[in-house]
């Protein structure tokens, strides 16, 4: 009956074969969910310690805004707020939401997000260019 024993390589091949169909069936909506999903546990895990906005125009200065600053902490919440917590209870919060991994609607302006998030849980940049205005966010860990 050697015909019909599967062997511990035929069942491995079944099985890889199963997964196979199974990952290649799924929509790019999905896919693109799953990095969505994944770049926002990155971003809601842990505190952010360094958040500065720099705003330039061309021929001008870039403008330096610090939203967190020494002693101060940033956390991104699953209720749509990243809640600054300042010294002596003082709180602060912007409104965000992740429509894609690479976009950020940050304070109700849309940002790109250049980096992979997957590969980077440091630090993060939102990027804005409107006309010749650029809005770049920094966010960092320590």
């Amino acid at each position: 009956m050697k015909g019909w024993t599967l062997t511990y390589r035929s069942w491995v091949f079944l099985f890889v074969g199963m997964i196979l169909v199974g990952l290649s069936s799924c929509s790019k909506e999905t896919v693109d969910n799953i990095g969505r999903d994944t770049a926002l546990n990155i971003i809601r895990s842990n505190k952010w310690f360094d958040v500065v906005k720099t705003t330039s125009k061309t021929d001008e200065d870039p403008v330096r805004e610090v939203l967190v600053g020494e002693g101060e902490t940033m956390e991104f919440k699953s209720n749509g707020y990243a809640y600054v917590y300042k010294g002596a209870g003082e709180t602060g919060s912007y409104t965000y939401s992740m429509p894609t991994s690479k976009k950020m609607i940050f304070a109700g302006v849309e940002y790109e997000i250049p980096e992979n998030l997957v590969q980077t849980v440091a630090k993060f940049t939102l990027v804005n260019i409107t006309g010749d205005i650029t809005t770049k966010i920094e966010f960092r860990r320590r």
